[in-house]
C-alpha cells in the first residue's frame, strides 16, 4: 500500500534538530518502518516512518463521501485489529474492495508495530473523520506515547516552543510515534504537536490514533 521507492541498502535516516541534554525534542525521520523504534533513542521526541500512499488508494479515499469514512473507538488486541477496522468500515458503508482491505491491513500493521515497541498486547484505537479544528493548540500529550497516521487530508503538525509559526507537517500516509509527558526516564518531552487547522476549508481528514492500552483514558484529543 505504501511503497517507499528506495532500493534495499539505500535507506535514509535523518534527525531534525539536536537534543538539549535532559530534553527530548528531536524528530527522527526515515523511509523505513524501523524508524519508529527510534523513539527510544536519547533526545528523540518523535519518530516518523515517511511513506507515500499508492495513487489508487489516495484517489479512492479522497473520493469517499465523509459519511462513508469509518469511525472507531475501541480497546482491541493487535491481532484482532484488522477485523475490527473491517467491521467499522461495514458499519459506515465504506465500499468493499482492495483499497478498503489496504486501509484495514495497514492500520493493523501499525498496531502490531506499536504493540511491539511499547511491549503491550492491548491497544486503544481511534479512527476519526475530522472536519473541524479538533485540537488547534500545540501541546504534549499527558500519556506515555501515541502513534498517529492521517490517511486522508493534512497531517499532524510538529514544532518546538517558539517556532509555532513554522511547524513541520507530517505527510499523508506517514506514521508518527510521539513521546508524551509520561515517557519513562529523566528526559522531559518538549516537542509540541497539534491537529492542522482545517475548519471552514471543506476538508475532511481520516485520522488513526493508536495508544497503548495502559494509557487509555475515556476522553482524548485528536491530532
Amino acid at each position: 500500500m505504501f511503497p517507499d521507492g528506495i532500493p534495499k541498502g539505500f535507506r535514509t535516516m535523518s534527525i531534525v534538530d539536536f537534543p538539549i541534554r535532559g530534553e527530548a525534542c528531536s524528530v527522527l525521520q526515515a523511509r523505513d518502518a524501523s524508524a519508529l523504534s527510534g523513539i527510544k533513542q536519547p533526545g528523540v521526541a518523535a519518530a516518523i516512518w515517511q511513506r507515500e500512499p499508492a495513487p489508487e488508494f489516495v484517489n479512492w479515499i479522497s473520493g469517499l463521501p465523509p459519511d462513508k469514512l469509518p469511525k472507531l473507538r475501541s480497546l482491541v488486541g493487535a491481532d484482532a485489529l484488522e477485523g475490527c477496522i473491517q467491521a467499522a468500515c461495514s458499519l459506515a458503508g465504506t465500499p468493499a474492495g482492495p483499497e478498503r482491505d489496504m486501509l484495514a491491513g495497514d492500520i493493523a500493521a501499525l498496531g502490531y508495530l506499536m504493540s511491539e515497541i511499547m511491549e503491550t498486547p492491548l491497544l486503544h484505537v481511534r479512527l476519526e473523520a475530522v472536519s473541524t479544528n479538533a485540537c488547534r493548540r500545540f501541546h504534549v500529550d499527558n500519556m506515555t506515547a501515541r502513534m498517529l497516521c492521517t490517511y486522508r487530508g493534512a497531517g499532524t503538525q510538529l514544532t518546538q516552543p517558539g517556532t509555532e509559526a513554522a511547524p513541520l507537517s507530517v505527510s499523508q500516509g506517514s506514521a508518527v510515534l510521539l513521546r508524551g509527558r509520561c515517557w519513562p526516564g529523566e528526559e522531559q518531552t518538549v516537542l509540541l504537536h497539534r491537529s492542522p487547522p482545517i475548519e471552514g476549508t471543506g476538508e475532511t481528514r481520516l485520522l488513526a490514533v493508536i495508544d497503548p492500552a495502559f494509557d487509555y483514558k475515556p476522553e482524548g484529543r485528536l491530532h
